[in-house]
């Protein structure tokens, strides 16, 4: 549980600013997309609001199973916890 906690916590601190940051890094590619998918994607500020919400959507759950992983108690060969 504790574990859980800390990745869940982690994934936010760590996951809204690297979305936001990857948003921003997309922002030429969502330029060029919006010329094909007929939808405004980037402003000229940036990414739309609803591009950051869907790359957070992505970014913040990956961190957390990525953090959570990384986090749970390793075993050793014979099956017990260290």
């Amino acid at each position: 549980m504790k574990q859980t906690a800390i990745a869940a916590g982690l994934a936010v601190v760590v996951g809204l600013p690297c979305g936001w940051l990857l948003s921003m890094l997309l922002t030429p590619l969502l330029w060029r997309l919006e010329d094909v998918v007929h939808i405004e994607l980037a402003g000229h500020s940036g990414p739309s609001d609803w591009v950051f919400f869907v790359v957070w959507a992505v970014v913040v759950p990956s961190l957390f199973f990525l953090f959570r992983r990384w986090l749970r108690p390793r075993s050793s060969p014979d099956g017990s916890p260290r």
